[in-house]
């Protein structure tokens, strides 16, 4: 689950296979379709993809800074925005400067451009597992809300939410500076300490998050359905039924948000799962090489996407939200006009 784009492991690849001799052996697809797909997955589709998320996350940050952070939910909405920004530029960073041409140009200093998608990489990935972070602690704490509601204000606090959030982005941030500074420069790819890295700043946590997320959301549902007739029963006056209604699009605004997560990280979960199980299927295989590298493309581009749609979630599900954002937009075109 660590990124290389097509392009530059399709040239590896085509040197290793020549290197050991291997060429009456053919990958299940060729490099030569396999940087085809790199440049349409990556000048296309990703970038296209993060320009979208640098916007969309731009107006969600602003909306929930307006709409204030004394709930619990907009805190942690309003940290993974920050975080799908994160992702979304450097993701856009990373097309750009990482793929040919523009990867082999000359930076001043010498180096090729390719170093700054390079070093991209190694940020956006912790940023991916701070989405995945806050995505598994806003399921727990929905499903903690369904299951004991009278109890939910005292265990879930905007303090230690905050608390949480602030101990993974601290976790994520030192493991970002270590794999620049403990195993060297940036173009130190190989580095095995660099690559332990990765695996405990995105691989592991993602996975652990994608099965936290995947058990609380399937428990989420289940009591969403068997509370829903109960509480519109026991909600005599408006004031309860306000606030039921309330909560329960809350509770549906974060399943739909840990939907889009499940199915978008699915494909790199799955992919790493079966490296793990049948370590031969990996990008430096002849034969399966490329298939692996051309699925983590897709896979990678979907986890992209999933920084990018949130926006229309929140929009279709909080009223608040759709307002706040509809006064901005009109606001700005009236200055305009």
């Amino acid at each position: 689950m660590a990124q290389t784009t097509p392009h530059m492991v399709a040239l590896t690849f085509l040197k290793n296979v020549t290197q050991t001799n291997l060429n009456h052996i053919s990958p299940i697809i060729s490099v030569y379709v396999l940087m085809i797909i790199g440049y349409i997955n990556g000048y296309v589709l990703t970038s296209l993809v993060g320009i979208l998320g640098i916007v969309t996350n731009t107006a969600n940050i602003c909306v929930y800074l307006k709409m204030g952070l004394s709930e619990t939910t907009n805190i942690s909405f309003f940290a993974m925005s920050i975080s799908d920004l994160l992702v979304s530029f450097t993701a856009v960073i990373i097309q750009i400067t990482y793929n040919p041409p523009i990867s082999v140009m000359k930076l001043p200093s010498g180096a090729p451009v390719s170093e700054i998608g390079m070093a991209a990489c190694f940020i956006m990935f912790p940023c991916m597992g701070c989405s995945a972070w806050i995505t598994a602690i806003l399921s727990v704490e929905r499903c903690i809300c369904i299951s004991t509601p009278l109890k939910v204000k005292e265990i879930v606090t905007s303090k230690r939410t905050i608390f949480l959030i602030l101990t993974m982005v601290t976790y994520q941030t030192v493991l970002i500076f270590l794999t620049y500074l403990y195993p060297g420069p940036p173009y130190d790819v190989a580095s095995s300490r660099r690559k332990l890295f990765v695996i405990i700043s995105y691989s592991v946590p993602s996975f652990i998050c994608f099965c936290v997320v995947l058990v609380s959301t399937t428990v989420l549902v289940i009591k969403l359905k068997q509370n829903l007739e109960w509480r519109n029963k026991a909600a005599k006056q408006s004031n309860i039924n306000s606030e039921n209604s309330k909560e329960m699009k809350a509770v549906r605004c974060v399943v739909a948000v840990c939907t889009i997560f499940i199915i978008c990280f699915t494909p790199n979960v799955a992919l790493f799962v079966t490296g793990f199980v049948y370590p031969k299927f990996n990008q430096h295989d002849p034969i399966l090489g490329t298939l692996m590298i051309v699925l983590h493309a897709i896979g990678t581009m979907l986890q992209v996407l999933s920084s990018a749609v949130n926006i229309f979630v929140y929009y279709r599900m909080s009223t608040k939200y759709r307002e706040i954002l509809k006064a901005m937009f009109y606001r700005k075109r009236d200055i305009a006009d």
